[in-house]
Order: structure tokens, then C-alpha cells, then sequence
């Protein structure tokens, strides 16, 4: 059999490790990783293969020439622009005359290839794709296949509400020559998102073989550090080419380690190098080729390339340092922190936690580094989160790093884009407004400045004036804690999808960020009355006769006041008479009984969600709220959203009352993106709902209380369960497993249903969590319910 080797990777979030050096030749145990992946090859008794390159292809071919070296014949095919996965194969498909197998240069693993091949065979699948389960299948292409193997779904790096399974690809494929006819050659083409699911829609011989044994993706610096690690914890079956001169101890050829040395394993050291006296190698630390550890450097969970020296007491804990580095004395380098190639650093400089030093750079004798030097760090491994950007202000949200947030958008976007600005009323906000203004402007966008807003505002306005995007920072309260949130919408007002969220954070990781000539950038243009514009749109959607004939008393009480001021401004449109409980002594719904009032609103800091009680005080449940600001919005006679959580009789009012019903997620965007026609929309905008519920009221000539009692009972249980990150997959998969042959619906989440009742297991995007809601045909049995997945959610996590 031949095999094809792709070779073409940058390693993207690898830098600065890759900027001169192509994923595959990154070392792993001072050998390139693509050396072990030829070794698994010869191994299994293939010999024959192609070699896919784009990136700096010179390299490997410079390493491994013809491949006679290593036991191997190596047939080299280039690719100019980026092809894509399956597109680089193609161009190697006149070598390709017989099924093969392909696999990438840049992962370590040590599975049995016969076993993948002779499975293949078997069931003579067309395409084989290799699959391991994982503890965090976020970053991976999740599989899901029946009991034969045969795949019946792929999600391409999904959210936690898509983690139906703990089985990923692992980009290892046997494949039949035939497969690359289905598409051009030239054409940029994917296995997993284009070729894989092709073959699926036409219903091929597609099969997923889950294969024990060591695989790991080199593809962050944390894995690449822990995956040496497992090797010389001998967690992989690799030949490591050194000596054992003690317990997990290996030496290369001719190091000189200095007898008064402290070595405490497991620990590698390359051929060449230096350990002088007094120098503790801690566990986990890999030394590579003719370094020199001076005197009382202290070394432990870091990586060392080639040709490097180590001052005396210098530290390095949990650091990564590239070839040709000189590191002074005293100097201290703290926890994930990468040093690129040929980098000097002064002595008792102190680089702080996760900075990455781009190549060739100087930091001074003395010097604290707080930040990456040009190029940027992510703060956490993922920056974006429900919320937008957010985290404590002045401590995890500062003004350097939004400066930095607002560069990285100019990179997602065209340049001179139109981007709208806003934040709310709080004085920190305006702070952090003012850093993001700087930072798009610095880089080449053009800014409207919307000055201070509530959310459902900024997000009209961005729309109204045709931006080609809008940023809002708010505040809000989480865990009794003040929280500060950047939120990004699209052109149309609508918080940005996972595609944009991937680019400005990449962008942000990586520091491509524009820097435009001076010359041609601009200061931000003010606009006011933003605010009017967008409640008399409001008032364009009602019969304004009708409400005001009703004269609706109402108690409002709200956080923020400027949430309060757009409140009272439409309700002093709509002719009400406005009772404002101004602090949190008597219960709201006590006011409201107490003045014979109509209803009660409360209104959140964002003005996003809205509370109501009925005149008798009563409150609605956030179903009942669903439920009536949906019925309240058919008079807009557009599609309705209808998240996965909503009671099942949402979807038959809306049937009944011939307005189409779309199910989606639980996430804003997809909400608000079914009716995105529409400037306004009763989700997530407390003004419109409120005004949509008031006319809803008033052209029935019902009071809220009555409108409450004619709702359909709703016998609903939610509840959250916590469970370690690590578990969330692999709970997801065995609960589908225990779901065979049940009627289960896979929007967000698993829904799994009955005659008359349903239960939702839907993994917490940012929690160690699971949210389990429930309906049944009484609270009780939503209840029972409910508790029965969250039992197995519990049993589950164990291995």
C-alpha cells in the first residue's frame, strides 16, 4: 500500500515555534515529528510515499531528501496557494493507483495501521476515516457513527451544544483512488468539510474505525509540551533516541553532565549538551542538541530547542526556547512563555506567564515583560464566550488588551469598514470604549461613535446607519461579581458567528494586525438621538390609538438608569402612567398591587430581558414571558424563533395561528436571526417586547392576569448538573448510546422526546456543567424527569 503524508501545515497557533519552520519539522524528543510518523509508516510495511508541502517546503525536503535515510522512498508534490486537505492529495493523485492512506505530518501516534487497513477491506468502504475519543472534542472534527461503523454525521469543530460524541477524526484515512474524482484538480477542497459530507449525501460506503492507542495533534503549545511528556512517559510507543542512564533518564551522544548536576526524570538531553555543576533539570524537561546549562540554572516542565545557552540561575519553568537562543543571568521565565529563534535576553530579565517573544528579538538587561513583544497572547483559550469578550474589569478587561481586541477586528474586516461604537453608562465602560475607538481607528476603520446606549439601541443603530459592524462593551452582574462584556455585532445588528469569532481571535493570537500609513486614518464621527430614532420605529409597529386609550398603569424598576430613561420615554409616548420603584425595598410585586396597577416591569441593566407581574402580583416564568411576547410578535407576520428549551406548545399556537415556527439554539444569534428583516425584534429587546406585549393587551381588552390565565399550563424542570470539562464528550456520546432506538432531536443539545413529555441535556458553553430542562404533562413528572438525565449525567462521567 502507499500512503501520502500531509506536510503543508503553518502551525498557526504554534508561533512564534513555526515562524521559520513548517509544522511537521517542529521537534518532538529533539527528532522532527514527522520522523516518527515515516517510523509508523515503515513500521506497518509501507515504503512508497507522497509527500504534500506548501508551506516552506524546503525544509522538509532539505531534512529528508529522497527518503533513502530512513528506510523510505519519498515522492514530493507542491502545491502553490493553500489546496486544502483533499485538494493537496489530489495534486498527487497520478501517484495515487491503488487504495491508500493518508495521514498528517504533524501529529504523533502510534495506532495500528493493519488493523485500520484490514477494516477498511472488510466492510469495502470507499473511505475509512480513523477515530480516537477525546476528553475535549471542541477543536476536533466530532464523528458520529451506528453500530456498524458507518458514519451517519460530521460537525466540524462544534460548539459544546454539538458535542454529541467524545469520537473525533483523526485525519488518518484510508481511502479508495476513486474518492479524489469528486471534485477538480486545483480546486481548494476538504476532507471534513467538503469531500466527507459529499460522500455522505450520496450515500457511499463512508465508515469511521475506532482504533485504540497514543494519538495526539501537536496543534497548541500546551499539547505540544504534554505530548513530549507522555513520550518519555512511554505513553506512545516511539523509539527515543538517546540512552537510559537512570529511571527515565535519556542521554544523547556525548553530553557532559556535570556530576554535581541534580537530573530528576523523566528528562531528555540531546546530543552535545552541557549540564554544568548546580543546575537542577526538574522532571519533564527536554533538552535539545549542543545547549549549555550554566551553573545553578534551575529547568523544569520546559523545552529546549538546539544551539542554546542558559545563563547562570536563570529559572525556566514550563517554557518553550527555539534554536539559537542566549538567555543572560538572574533571568526568570515564567509559565507558558515561548522564546522564537535567536532571541537575547538581558540579564535578570523577568518574562512573565504566557508571553511569546517573536524571533530575533532583544528584551533588556532588567526588563519585565508583561506583554508579547509585536506579536500577541491569548488571555485564555478561548476569548470568546456567550457574553461577547468579558471577564472583571481593570483585571481580566483592561484598556492595553481592548486596545489590542479592537486591532484584531480591524483584521476580520475590510479596510476603511464602518464600524458603530457604543457602550452603556457605566464609567469604566466609557473608559473601555474610548481604548476600542483608538484601536480601530489605529487600524484603519472608520468608527461612528454612538456615545452611551442600551444594547437593543446600539444594535438598531448600528444597523440603521449601515455599518459594516458595531462593538458595545456593557457591564453586567455574574456570581455577585461585576463583569464587563465586548460584544460584536454583524451588519445587520446581530452578535457575529463562530466563523468571525475564529478570525478576530486568531488574529489576535497570532498579532497580524493592519497598521495603515498615518496619513489615511480618521477621528470618529459623533451621531445623537439615536435613541429617538429607534423608539419612534418602535411606535411605526403599534396602533398607538388603541394603547393609549387604555391608559396602562404600570411599576417599572430597573438597575441602570439609562435603561430606565429609554423605558420612560416610549411609556411617556404610549400615554402611561409611570410608577419607578427606585430601590429594592418592597417586593415589585407588592407595588404593583398596591397602586392597582396594570402590570409590573423589570428591566435588566442591558435592557435585553424583561420581568412582568400580572395586577394581582403574580410573576410570569420566563416560559410564560416566551410564550406571550411570541404570541404578542404574529402581528409582525414574519418566521418565529423558538429556541430548544421553549415548551412544545409554542410550536402549535404558532401552527394554528399560520405563522412558521423555527426551531433553534439557545445562543442570541441564532435566535435573532430568524427574523434579522426586521430592525426589531421582541427577543432580547425589553422596549419592542414590552410595546408588543401592551398592544397584544390592548386589542384584546384583556388584562395581563386574564391573558396569564387563558396561557396553556406549562409543567416544565431545569436544573444544572456539574461535571469536569474533561467528561462533558464522552457523557454526551454514552448518553446517545443510551438513547438507541428513542426519538432524539440534535439542534443544540440532545433532546430526547416522548408521547408527552421531553428532556434536554445541553453541555454549558462555559461552565464544568450541564443544563438539564424537562416538559411533562405535570410538575412532577417534568421533575422525575429531569432528575433521571442528570443521574445518568452523574453516572456517566466515570470512565
Amino acid at each position: 500500500m502507499k500512503a501520502v503524508i500531509m506536510a503543508g501545515g503553518k502551525g498557526t497557533r504554534l508561533k512564534p515555534l513555526t515562524c521559520h519552520l513548517p509544522k511537521p519539522m517542529v521537534p518532538l524528543l529533539n527528532r522532527p515529528c514527522m520522523e516518527y510518523i515515516i517510523d509508523l509508516l515503515k513500521k506497518h510495511g509501507i515504503t512508497e510515499i507522497a509527500v504534500t508541502l506548501q508551506y516552506l517546503p524546503q525544509a522538509v525536503i532539505n531534512h529528508f531528501g529522497d527518503g533513502s535515510d530512513f528506510g523510505v522512498k519519498l515522492h514530493y508534490f507542491e502545491e502553490i496557494t493553500p489546496l486544502g486537505t483533499a485538494g493537496s492529495v489530489k495534486n498527487a493523485q497520478s501517484f495515487l493507483d491503488e487504495t491508500f492512506l493518508v495521514i498528517s505530518g504533524d501529529g504523533l501516534t502510534d495506532i495500528d495501521l493493519d488493523y485500520v487497513i484490514d477494516f477498511h477491506t472488510q466492510k469495502q468502504a470507499q473511505a475509512t476515516l480513523v477515530l480516537t475519543r477525546v476528553e475535549d472534542p471542541l477543536e476536533y472534527g466530532v464523528v458520529m457513527t451506528d453500530t456498524e461503523g458507518k458514519i451517519s454525521r460530521f460537525l466540524e469543530k462544534p460548539s459544546w451544544g454539538e458535542v454529541f460524541s467524545d469520537t473525533v477524526n483523526t485525519g488518518i484515512y484510508v481511502l479508495d483512488p476513486t474518492v479524489l474524482d469528486n471534485f477538480a484538480l486545483g480546486e481548494p477542497f476538504d476532507f471534513s468539510k467538503d469531500l466527507f459530507p459529499l460522500l455522505l449525501n450520496k450515500r457511499a460506503p463512508l465508515y469511521g474505525c475506532t482504533v485504540p492507542g497514543y494519538w495526539s495533534d501537536i496543534g497548541s503549545l500546551a499539547q505540544y509540551r504534554q505530548t513530549q511528556i507522555d513520550m518519555m512517559n512511554q505513553l506512545v510507543k516511539v523509539d527515543i533516541q538517546g540512552e537510559l542512564a537512570g529511571e527515565r533518564i535519556w542521554l544523547g551522544c556525548n553530553v557532559k553532565l556535570d556530576h554535581k548536576a541534580q537530573v530528576t526524570g523523566p528528562v531528555f538531553i540531546g546530543e552535545g549538551s552541557v549540564v554544568e555543576a548546580k543546575v537542577k533539570l526538574g522532571p519533564n524537561s527536554i533538552i535539545g542538541r549542543y545547549n549549555r546549562l550554566e551553573s545553578g540554572a534551575e529547568i523544569e516542565n520546559s523545552v529546549v530547542w538546539n544551539r542554546t545557552v542558559v545563563g547562570k540561575s536563570t529559572r525556566l519553568r514550563g517554557a518553550v526556547l527555539c534554536n539559537d537562543v542566549r538567555v543572560g543571568q538572574g533571568v526568570c521565565i515564567e509559565q507558558d512563555t515561548v522564546v522564537g529563534e535567536t532571541c537575547r535576553i538581558g540579564d535578570k530579565a523577568i518574562l512573565q506567564p504566557g508571553v511569546k517573544i517573536w524571533p530575533g528579538k532583544l528584551i533588556s538587561a532588567g526588563a519585565i515583560q508583561p506583554m508579547s513583544v509585536i506579536w500577541g497572547k491569548a488571555v485564555k483559550r478561548s476569548l470568546f464566550g456567550v457574553n461577547g469578550i468579558s471577564g472583571i474589569p481593570n483585571l481580566e478587561i483592561n484598556p492595553e488588551l481592548v486596545g489590542r481586541i479592537a486591532t484584531a477586528y480591524c483584521a476580520s474586516v475590510s479596510p476603511n469598514a464602518q464600524v458603530s461604537v457604543s457602550c452603556d453608562n457605566y464609567p469604566y465602560s466609557n473608559i473601555l470604549k474610548y481604548a476600542l475607538i483608538a484601536g480601530l481607528l489605529a487600524g484603519g476603520t472608520k468608527v461612528t461613535d454612538i456615545g452611551n446606549a442600551v444594547m437593543p439601541v446600539a444594535r438598531y443603530q448600528c444597523r440603521l446607519a449601515r455599518c459594516h459592524g458595531g462593538v458595545h462593551v456593557r457591564q453586567y452582574e455574574c456570581d455577585d461579581q461585576i463583569h464587563v462584556s465586548i460584544q460584536f455585532f454583524d451588519r445587520d445588528g446581530l452578535p457575529i458567528d463562530k466563523g468571525k469569532e475564529r478570525k478576530i481571535e486568531n488574529a489576535f493570537v497570532m498579532g497580524d494586525f493592519p497598521r495603515p500609513d498615518i496619513s489615511t486614518v480618521s477621528l470618529p464621527e459623533q451621531v445623537m438621538g439615536n435613541t429617538n430614532l429607534y423608539i419612534n420605529d418602535i411606535m411605526a409597529h403599534l396602533n398607538l390609538e388603541r394603547i393609549r386609550r387604555r391608559k396602562f398603569a404600570i411599576v417599572l424598576q430597573s438597575e441602570n438608569y439609562l435603561a430606565t430613561s429609554v423605558m420612560l420615554a416610549l411609556l411617556e409616548k404610549l400615554e402611561c402612567q409611570v410608577i419607578q420603584v427606585l430601590n429594592q425595598g418592597a417586593p415589585l410585586s407588592s407595588v404593583v398591587v398596591n397602586n392597582s396597577a396594570d402590570l409590573g416591569v423589570e428591566l435588566d441593566r442591558s435592557g435585553q430581558v424583561l420581568r412582568l407581574w400580572t395586577e394581582t402580583g403574580v410573576k410570569l416564568s420566563e416560559q410564560e414571558i416566551l410564550l406571550l411576547q411570541t404570541v404578542a410578535a404574529f402581528r409582525d407576520k414574519g418566521p418565529v424563533a423558538i429556541p430548544v428549551t421553549a415548551p412544545s406548545v409554542l410550536e402549535e399556537i404558532t401552527r394554528l395561528a399560520g405563522i412558521q415556527a423555527v426551531r433553534t439554539k439557545t445562543l442570541s444569534r441564532n435566535l435573532l436571526e430568524v427574523g434579522k428583516r426586521n430592525p426589531l425584534q421582541v427577543h432580547y429587546d425589553g422596549f419592542y417586547c414590552l410595546a408588543m406585549v401592551l398592544a397584544y393587551l390592548a386589542q384584546g381588552g384583556m388584562s395581563l392576569g386574564q391573558v396569564l390565565y387563558k396561557l396553556p399550563p406549562i409543567h416544565m424542570s431545569s436544573d444544572m448538573v456539574a461535571c469536569p470539562v474533561e467528561a462533558k464528550a464522552r457523557v454526551m456520546r454514552r448518553l446517545l448510546e443510551d438513547m438507541q432506538g428513542q426519538r432524539i432531536e440534535l439542534i443544540d443539545g440532545i433532546k430526547v422526546m416522548t408521547e408527552d413529555a421531553w428532556a434536554l441535556i445541553l453541555p454549558d458553553a462555559e461552565q464544568a456543567a450541564f443544563k438539564v430542562v424537562a416538559q411533562g404533562s405535570s410538575n412532577h413528572k417534568a421533575a422525575k424527569l429531569a432528575e433521571l438525565y442528570k443521574s445518568k449525567i452523574t453516572l456517566f462521567q466515570q470512565r
